[in-house]
């Protein structure tokens, strides 16, 4: 039976008067129960600040409480004065006033990572390694990273004086830099790792990102044959959704549900679709390689490559944050970041992993979730927040010996070392070397101390201080004896590590951060076996549901 126009018109003009009216009234009850709140807290704080025994700092009562509130929330809702909101400026700019360097603190020395290419530092040949040792009138020794990041950034046209020393030499040297508009560079390394087969290490999504995405794959298709392609987003905290979708639209096809996002309030409802051409067509492979520290943007790409079964995704199951936050101005010197949406990826999958309210009694109802959903091909995908790989591959383990190398600066430190003395960072390790670097950390003050050496130290020192116990002889000596031969063990144990944390440090002082990727590739067994599943096409297919 059909409706007359009319008729249809009518049921339409009440549903929307029925909505309206029931809006009305919801909202209405919110800001009673606003109105109510705010009357409870503003006599609360009035009778406090009237009659506590000392006189009170009503703004720094006022802000105290404002950050108690958010930390009640999830991790992600912030309170933010204007120096706190500066990365997040970074992000969504792609650019900042700067000298371009990639900094780190190494012995907690301000040590230089690497100069960003056409920059202000790299135009006056500051190196990898470069120890910065004052900015303008202010030392360095003592300051966190992000105090320093500060200081070192500001407005375009204006200069900064660092007194940088070459690993070396004796005294540091005076550089005058003026500052200038330093562009933000996530794409750290991309190239072929065997013919036909791309790799694209993605850092983070901010301005710009996939339009450096996009230029890779045109090198790579200008160049040779692309067949498959590697997007690695191991560690990548995510950044702008923006730059997520766009990157995502590079591999699917227009029309494709991309992601939900779903709040309270109706302006955060909405579902994205990829518009665009894909810039690969559907022939090439696609393995995405993620991690624990693979986190909100870049877990929507892989899971969106993942749901819609246009790749494989390789490594371990990611971090699980699918919170939208949106940045609300309180006023000129403050700012609310907020979490006001959840993603939702094609197949209906939550990112968010649960329990992520750290007071869940302020949750006023929590609805129910599923945990099966199924991609493009009816694969199954389950689900608890985050992504899990169709291929789990964990990477080599790190022993306490050679983390203590790493945690040490040990690495670095002979890298340095290495330079000065000889001039040049050879590509390749030899055994020579590897002696040389065991030379080193035996002279270099490097401390091992196992856990059941470290307890037995322990109760050693507690013995000998125990009045009680002055009589008591316990000879200790044998034991610490078998720890040594032990620690001259672990040497040869990780012998491959060791070689490999050597190459890394050697290739970041000759070529920066893509020197170091560059370099760990080869011992990348996430990598590898990435590679392994493009090459094979009946593994590809089988992982995607396409092979029946």
């Amino acid at each position: 039976m059909k409706l007359s126009f009319k008729k249809g018109l009518k049921i339409w003009i009440a549903v929307l008067v029925s909505v309206s009216v029931l809006l009305a009234f919801t909202a209405k009850d919110i800001y009673k129960t606003i109105s109510d709140s705010y009357k409870l807290y503003n006599a609360v704080f009035q009778q406090i600040l009237l009659n506590y025994a000392d006189p009170l700092d009503a703004a720094a009562l006022t802000e105290s409480n404002i950050r108690n509130m958010t930390r009640e929330l999830d991790p992600y809702t912030v309170y933010m004065t204007e120096e706190e909101k500066e990365p997040l400026e970074i992000l969504s700019k792609g650019e900042y006033g700067g000298v371009g360097l990639r900094i780190s603190l190494r012995n907690d020395t301000l040590t230089v990572i690497s100069p960003i290419e056409g920059s202000p530092a790299k135009k006056a040949n500051i190196l990898p390694g470069d120890q910065i040792l004052k900015i303008d009138t202010i030392w360095t020794t003592g300051l966190d990273l992000d105090k320093c990041t500060r200081l070192i950034r500001g407005n375009v046209g204006t200069k900064v004086e660092l007194v940088i020393r070459r690993p070396g030499a004796d005294e540091g040297k005076v550089y005058i830099l003026e500052r200038a508009k330093i562009q933000v560079y996530d794409v750290y390394y991309a190239d072929y790792l065997e013919e036909g087969i791309g790799y694209i290490r993605l850092a983070e999504f901010s301005k710009g990102s996939t339009a450096e995405v996009r230029q890779a794959i045109e090198n790579f298709k200008d160049h040779d044959q692309l067949e498959a392609l590697i997007l690695d987003l191991r560690g990548n905290p995510g950044g702008l959704l923006t730059e997520a979708l766009a990157v995502a639209e590079l591999f699917t096809q227009p029309g494709d549900t991309l992601l939900f996002t779903r709040g309270q309030n109706e302006s955060s409802n909405r579902v994205d679709v990829a518009r665009r051409r894909p810039l690969l067509d559907e022939s090439v492979k696609i393995a995405v390689l993620i991690d624990g520290g693979s986190a909100s943007a870049s877990e929507i790409v892989a899971g969106i490559i993942q749901d819609l079964d246009r790749g494989i995704v390789l490594g371990t199951p990611s971090f699980g944050k699918g919170l939208v936050q949106t940045v609300f101005r309180v006023d000129k010197e403050h700012s609310l970041k907020i979490t006001t949406a959840k993603y939702y990826l094609p197949s209906g999958r939550l990112i968010q992993k649960p329990d992520y309210i750290k007071n869940p009694k302020l949750i006023a109802a929590s609805p129910s979730q599923d945990s099966i959903f199924y991609s493009r091909h009816k694969r199954q995908l389950k689900s608890k927040g985050g992504i899990t790989p169709d291929i789990i591959i964990k990477s080599d383990e790190q022993s306490d010996f050679i983390t203590e190398l790493w945690r040490q600066n040990q690495f670095y430190s002979f890298a340095v070392k290495y330079k000065t003395e000889h001039n040049e960072l050879p590509e390749e390790v030899n055994e020579l070397i590897i002696k040389e670097f065991k030379n080193y950390i035996d002279h270099s003050g490097f401390q091992f101390i196992e856990k059941t050496e470290k307890n037995i130290r322990e109760m050693d020192k507690i013995i000998s201080q125990d009045e009680r116990l002055k009589n008591v002889k316990i000879d200790f000596q044998p034991v610490y004896e078998i720890f040594d031969s032990l620690k001259e063990a672990e040497f040869e144990n990780n012998h491959l590590m060791i070689q490999r944390g050597i190459e890394n440090q050697f290739a970041m002082l000759r070529d920066g951060i893509a020197g170091q990727l560059k370099a760990d590739l080869k011992y990348d067994k996430v990598v590898s076996e990435a590679i392994l599943a493009v090459r094979d096409d009946g593994k590809y297919k089988t992982t995607l549901g396409l092979a029946r």
